[in-house]
């Protein structure tokens, strides 16, 4: 017997690789604490903030934040709109490359040989610009919807 198909595969395919990211973001901070011997908060043994530590987990932490209302957004853009699927596909391949660059700019807070500021910049802005834009169009088409 065939598998059904999925019914919101670019959301599947964005959140697969959103959810493996995270996956490893938080493993990071897991080798980390077992390495340093923190095991909970961010000061070492000697009192003092581990930063790479509070870098690796803020990481992870901003990817928690954000990602599960993309996704949604995503979900519903893709399942319960007219919108063409290239332009789903467009919004979830925006937004996975902006999580990436505020993943890797935080990742990278500490590392001198790294500027940080601009991919997490750029990667906040276009993050808050896709979420503005797709709850938005949501908003209108149901809205639209509504007064049928």
């Amino acid at each position: 017997m065939a598998a059904p198909a999925l019914s919101a595969p670019l959301t599947c395919l964005t959140a697969g690789g959103l959810g493996v990211t995270y996956a490893l973001l938080q493993l990071r901070v897991g080798l980390h604490r077992v390495n340093t011997g923190i095991s909970l908060g961010n000061h070492g043994a000697d009192g003092k903030e581990d930063e790479s530590l509070v870098a690796k987990s803020r990481a992870g932490g901003n990817m928690q934040e954000y990602v599960p209302t993309g996704l949604l957004l995503m979900l519903l853009m893709e399942t319960a709109s007219p919108l063409p699927r290239r332009l789903v596909a467009a919004f979830g391949g925006a937004f996975a490359l902006a999580r990436l660059s505020v993943a890797y700019a935080l990742t990278n807070a500490n590392n001198p040989k790294v500027d940080h500021i601009p991919p997490r910049k750029y990667g906040f802005l276009a993050t808050i610009g896709l979420l503005v834009a797709g709850g938005a169009y949501l908003a209108a088409e149901a809205v639209k919807s509504l007064r049928k």
